[in-house]
Parts: structure tokens; C-alpha cells; sequence
């Protein structure tokens, strides 16, 4: 046996695995987005060794996450169709691959050529006289409520309807015409239990709907940015606005977020998508009698918007939304729309009405004068609604040690929770009874089981 023999072979056979390797790894890294799931990238994978090939689809996958691209699921039935084809004209299939490869790698070149002269011509200032540039009609989602490629704010109190109107909205866009995704930011709710079974159950196609996972984006992050590029969504909600300025952006700050605004509203219009921004509104003050004028944050806020629909409640139906548009800087407001949410936090449309955006804001309930008891209320309204920012339920006892820690008094607890549009209902027999309060979109059973399974999980740790 001839042992050097055997030993260079081997050593010949290590080098060209890690040759066939190095030149995947290169690929992936450098191909356009279109060209990772192609013909070429498998020609790679066949150059490999057998035994390595799943390694080899593994990082396939990495680099499809990586990108924030959609394939990811589908790296093996693409590959079992490229050995397929291989099979059949071998030859063949390697020919194609590499002109599909070097066409690929030309447009990119050319794609890149013409976007660094476009970015020299973006540095001139330029000006021509106004009958040069082509008049050209704005384009909607929802018209004349939603334009594309510009930013819209969704502005109410809370407990108005604000995120069952939006989230109506993203599933009513995810199952219309075309093929592109939406997605919907929030740091409010959670997906797996509220945004989930409320999506589900007002149509949405669930896989072009898209939840944050995790940590939340900064508007203004390129990461973002890259994002939006690769999914390219029609729709962008962000759920508030507050959660998502980034680590020191101070809402109020012009200098600071006037910068944010000006890059969404031009990343907005680059990929022709709508943005809507949900704003909360700020308690009434001395003066301010315009629903605008209680949006929270800077003016640039209002200002930076084409669009602005105010929702509040109809005050002569309390359990009626009103969604108001007031504001359109591309043509006339659209009416006033009325719905209701029903018990599966769906939204169900009621049709047009005359009500106002200052009507419906002026009529909700907390605007009345700054004296002490409207002070107190108005407190108890943040506290409470904080509190079933976790489930969208609280239970008796649980109301009663937050007025026993802010120093409020029953009866304020009771007008916090008529103010919120809450329900109330009772569970078990005296001794065991419980008593809860919920937020209208929820049902008795969805409470009852969040309950049971919550205080299963305490005895557990326990």
C-alpha cells in the first residue's frame, strides 16, 4: 500500500472541497438577490462533495435570512429541481447557468452604474420653469384616505379603535391585487395573542402580513430601509409613534424629528408605499379646541403628512367609531366613515356620517376644564389603560391595588373604565367569583381562557 500515495490524494481531495467552498461562499456574498436561488449558485453545490452539501444548503438559508428575503423555505424543493434538470442535459444545464450568471452580473453592473450617476446628478442643484414638470394624480390605497408613497397619520384617544382600524386596514391591503406584503409595527400588542387571532379573523392573508419579531426598528434605520427594499410592502404601519423615533428623539423636537420624517416620506415615495403613522392625542388644554392640535408631538408631525384621519366615538352612540378625515393636502377630505368593533375585534362599517374630527374629540368625554377630579380621572384613564396594554383585561382585585397605589378613589376607577369603553362581567360562585374588566374588541371566553392559563402558569412556577 502506497501511503503517500493515498496521503496527497487526500489532502488534493480536502483542497478542492475547500476551493468549492470558498467560491459558494464568495458567490452568495457578492450575487444579486435574484441570482441566490439560480442555476449557477446549484452548479456550485454540485461541485461539492456529497457529504457536504447539506452544509452547503444550510448556508444558502443563512444568507436568504440574512437578507430578509421570503425563499427560505423553499432551498430544498429548488435544489431537488435543479438536480432534476441536471440529470436530464447535464451539459446543457451548466451552459445556461453560466449565461444566466454573467446576464445577471451585467444588469447589476449597469443597475449600479446608472444608480451612482443618478446620486451625482442628486448632489446639483436644479431648477426648471413649473410648465416643464407633468402633472401627475396621486395614487391610493384607500382613497381618498390612504395615499401611496406618502405618510399618513391615524390619530385618536385611547380606546378609540385606532389599531383595530389599522389592523383592518393591513388585511383588507394583504388579500386586494397584487402580490406585495404589508407589515405591520407595533410595540403595544402582542402578535401571538392579539394581532394573530384578530388578523385571522378579519381575512387577512397571513402569509403577505408581516409582524414585527423581536427588538423594535427605528424609523429612520437603514436597516429599515433595507428592509422595505427587500419586502418592498405597499403598506407600513407603525403602532405608535413614539416606539419607533429611535434612542434620544424627543418627539416634541423639531431639529429631531423633522430629519426622521423627511427620510421616511422619501424611502415612502422610492418604493411607492403608503406609511401610516398612529399617533395618541394629548389632554385638552386652555385653548385648544382643534382635534389637530392635540396630536401629540411636534407640528412636523401634521405637517409632514398628506394625509390625517382622527378617530373617536360617535357621542351620540357611544359603541360607534367615527374614523374623520382632517386632513388631505391632494384634494378634498373624504367623509367622515362610522363602524364598530364586534366581539372578535373585527371592524364592521357602518357607513358614511357628518360628524367632525373636533366633534368626535371635543365630544369624548376628556375635554372638559382642568379641575382636580378631570386631573385625577384623566390619571386613572393612563393608569388603567397601561395595565391592559398587556392582555386587554384586568381583574377586580388587580384595580383595587392600583387605587390603593395612586390614591384614587373607586368611583374614579369606575368613571377611567366607562371612559375606555370597557366591559365588565363576573366568573364563578361566591366564594370563587371574579370580577373583570376588558376591552370591547375582546370576548368573554378569549378572557376566561387567557385567565385560566395565566394562573396555571403561576402554579407552576410556584
Amino acid at each position: 500500500m502506497d501511503t503517500k500515495k493515498h496521503f496527497e490524494q487526500y489532502r488534493a481531495m480536502q483542497e478542492n472541497r475547500k476551493l468549492a467552498y470558498s467560491e459558494l461562499c464568495r458567490h452568495l456574498e457578492h450575487a444579486p438577490d435574484a441570482q441566490l436561488l439560480s442555476d449557477y449558485t446549484a452548479r456550485l453545490v454540485f461541485a461539492m462533495a456529497a457529504e457536504d452539501r447539506e452544509d452547503a444548503l444550510r448556508l444558502i438559508r443563512g444568507q436568504l435570512y440574512s437578507r430578509n428575503l421570503r425563499d427560505v423555505g423553499r432551498v430544498d424543493s429548488w435544489f431537488s429541481d435543479c438536480v432534476a434538470r441536471a440529470k436530464e442535459d447535464a451539459e446543457g444545464f451548466v451552459r445556461r447557468a453560466e449565461q444566466e450568471y454573467g446576464n445577471a452580473i451585467l444588469d447589476e453592473d449597469l443597475r449600479r452604474m446608472h444608480a451612482e450617476k443618478d446620486a451625482q446628478k442628486r448632489k446639483k442643484l436644479r431648477i426648471r420653469p413649473a410648465c416643464e414638470f407633468a402633472p401627475e394624480q396621486a395614487e391610493y390605497l384607500v382613497e381618498p384616505y390612504l395615499p401611496k408613497g406618502m405618510i399618513t397619520i391615524l390619530g385618536g384617544v385611547s380606546g378609540a379603535g385606532k389599531t383595530s382600524l389599522a389592523l383592518d386596514i393591513c388585511a383588507r391591503v394583504s388579500r386586494g391585487e397584487g402580490s406585495s406584503p404589508v407589515l405591520y409595527l407595533t410595540a403595544e400588542n402582542d402578535p401571538n395573542k392579539v394581532l394573530r387571532p384578530r388578523a385571522e379573523a378579519m381575512g387577512a392573508d397571513l402569509q403577505r402580513l408581516y409582524f414585527q419579531d423581536g427588538a423594535s426598528y427605528a424609523m429612520g434605520d437603514e436597516e429599515l430601509a433595507a428592509l422595505c427594499r427587500s419586502l418592498r410592502p405597499a403598506l407600513i404601519v407603525f403602532d405608535p409613534i413614539q416606539s419607533y423615533l429611535g434612542q434620544g428623539v424627543q418627539m416634541n423636537r423639531a431639529e429631531q424629528v423633522r430629519p426622521l420624517l423627511d427620510g421616511l416620506g422619501a424611502l415612502a415615495k422610492e418604493l411607492d408605499m403608503a406609511v401610516v403613522l398612529i399617533s395618541h392625542m394629548s389632554k385638552p388644554g386652555p385653548g385648544v379646541a382643534s382635534a389637530l392640535d392635540r396630536l401629540l408631538g411636534s407640528s412636523d408631525f401634521r405637517n409632514a403628512a398628506r394625509s390625517i384621519l382622527i378617530v373617536g366615538k360617535d357621542p351620540d352612540h357611544p359603541d360607534t367609531r367615527v374614523a374623520a378625515h382632517a386632513k388631505n393636502s391632494l384634494g378634498v377630505p373624504g367623509e367622515s366613515q362610522q363602524y364598530h368593533i364586534c366581539e372578535n375585534g373585527t371592524v364592521a362599517y357602518d357607513g358614511p356620517c357628518a360628524l367632525t374630527a373636533d366633534r368626535i374629540i371635543r365630544d369624548t368625554g376628556d375635554a372638559q376644564p382642568r379641575t382636580r377630579p378631570a386631573a385625577a380621572l384623566g390619571t386613572a384613564v393612563e393608569v388603567l389603560d397601561k395595565q391592559l396594554s398587556f392582555v386587554g383585561w384586568v381583574e377586580h382585585a388587580e384595580v383595587e391595588r392600583l387605587c390603593a397605589r395612586h390614591g384614587f378613589s373607586e368611583r374614579t376607577m369606575r368613571r377611567a373604565r366607562e371612559a375606555l369603553g370597557l366591559k365588565v362581567f363576573q366568573s364563578g360562585k361566591v366564594p370563587d367569583r371574579h370580577t373583570f374588566w376588558y376591552r370591547s374588541e375582546l370576548s368573554e371566553d378569549a378572557v376566561i381562557a387567557d385567565y385560566t392559563n395565566a394562573h396555571k402558569q403561576l402554579v407552576l412556577d410556584m
